[in-house]
C-alpha cells in the first residue's frame, strides 16, 4: 500500500494540487475544498483526531498511513516533513479512491 500511496502522491504533485501541514489542511477541510486527506499515524494524536473529526463532518475521506512525516514530504518531492496533506485536485492520480477505500468511518 505504501508504494502505491507514494506513487499516487507523486502524481498529485505533478498533475494536481494540494496543501501540506495541519493548519492548511484543516482550513481546506473547513472550506470543503479538500477531496481527500492523507495523514501520518506517526504524528500528534490530538492533531490527528481533530483532522479526522472535521473531515468526517465534511464527508472528506482520510487515508491514514504508517509513512513517517519525512517520507510523506519526500513523496511530494519536498525537502521537509509533513504529517498532513490535503488534496485539493487529485490530477490524474487515484488518491481519492484509495482514501475512500481506506476511510474506516465510511464503512460504518
Amino acid at each position: 500500500m505504501n508504494v502505491d500511496l507514494k506513487q499516487s502522491l507523486q502524481v498529485v504533485s505533478r498533475t494536481g494540487s494540494y496543501v501540506v501541514g495541519f493548519k492548511e489542511s484543516l482550513r481546506k477541510i473547513e472550506e470543503k475544498k479538500a477531496v481527500a486527506v492523507v495523514a501520518s499515524t506517526k504524528t500528534d494524536p490530538t492533531l490527528l483526531t481533530k483532522i479526522r473529526i472535521f473531515a468526517k463532518a465534511m464527508e472528506i475521506p482520510v487515508l491514514l498511513t504508517n509513512l513517517s512525516p519525512a517520507e510523506l514530504g519526500l513523496s511530494l518531492r519536498k525537502p521537509f516533513p509533513t504529517s498532513f496533506i490535503a488534496v485539493i485536485d487529485p490530477g490524474s492520480s487515484d488518491i481519492v479512491d484509495q482514501a475512500r477505500s481506506e476511510t474506516s468511518w465510511e464503512k460504518e
